[in-house]
């Protein structure tokens, strides 16, 4: 492996491993308008972190941060986006109908040492611990004009979130049927969470309660950086099919992670797909 991609993935890895596995990163986009008319020109905002706060932003997107960005329009075909920063890139959206944008970070692996996370896989380092190897995606849906066509099509992202009605016809108290994909078949089982921008998960108890250390068992708190971080959490049923209410107004980003094992495990021990969809409800 050479330096230039060995500091390429330290990069990256950095980015994504500076937080705690309870609060694992993720990628979302931020358009500034989901329900733009034919012509008009939609700021993509990139966000990257473990909060989706009310501003949509977390952490810093740094150059190397995104490795790809895709948007195909309601016929399939790519257009492109232009980058104006690392962390915003714009889109023309000609066509009535419904225009995919996705992302992604470079996938990347690492393993668990003695002294620490180690950029490479288990054959590549002294007394290996679990190895990990990752794929970070994101995905939004930008209706044009009001109308639904091309919603149902694939960004052909690894993990991905289809919605199965227009996030234009959503409105408080209302629910998002979605279906999820994996590897391009509906997958059965898997944990669906969804947040709203500036939800605030509950904290943890920094006091002692009853004789107890905070964040010991029954202290109320959990386990340090413990707590809901998502208000609504579901699972896919035997045909991928999941329901997610809405309870508010405002920006929703639904989560996804899996983790199935890795093929060869002399090499690695499992994968980590991670993947969020982004819309808005009105």
């Amino acid at each position: 492996m050479n330096r230039g991609k060995l500091a390429s993935m330290g990069i990256a890895l950095t980015l994504l491993l500076t937080v705690s596995g309870a609060q694992a990163h993720n990628l979302w986009l931020n358009p500034s308008d989901h329900f733009p008319r034919a012509g008009d020109t939609v700021d993509i905002g990139i966000g990257w972190g473990h909060e989706y706060t009310a501003s949509r932003t977390h952490q810093e997107v740094k150059d190397t941060t995104v490795e790809e960005i895709t948007a195909l329009d309601p016929d399939g075909g790519v257009v492109p986006l232009e980058r104006a920063s690392a962390a915003l890139y714009r889109l023309k959206v000609e066509k009535p109908g419904v225009y995919l944008v996705s992302a992604r970070v470079k996938p990347g692996v690492f393993t668990i040492t003695p002294e620490g996370r180690k950029w490479a896989n288990k054959k590549e380092v002294e007394n290996p611990g679990k190895c990990t190897a990752f794929h970070i995606s994101a995905k939004t849906v930008l209706v044009v004009g009001g109308s639904d066509r091309g919603l149902g099509g694939l960004a052909q992202q690894p993990l991905e979130v289809t919605p199965l009605v227009s996030p234009a016809t959503l409105k408080k108290g209302t629910a998002l049927p979605v279906k999820i994909w994996f590897e391009g078949k509906p997958i059965a089982g898997l944990a669906v969470r969804a947040t709203y921008a500036g939800h605030e998960a509950p904290k943890p108890a920094e006091e002692k309660k009853d004789g107890q250390e905070a964040g010991s068992p029954g202290a109320g708190g959990g386990h340090a950086g413990g707590g809901t971080r998502f208000p609504v959490e579901t699972v896919t049923d035997a045909q991928g099919h999941a329901i997610v209410p809405v309870d508010r107004e405002g920006y929703w980003m639904i989560n996804l992670s899996h983790k199935p094992p890795y093929p060869d495990p002399q090499t690695c021990d499992e994968h980590m797909f991670n993947h969020a969809f982004t819309f808005q409800v009105q």
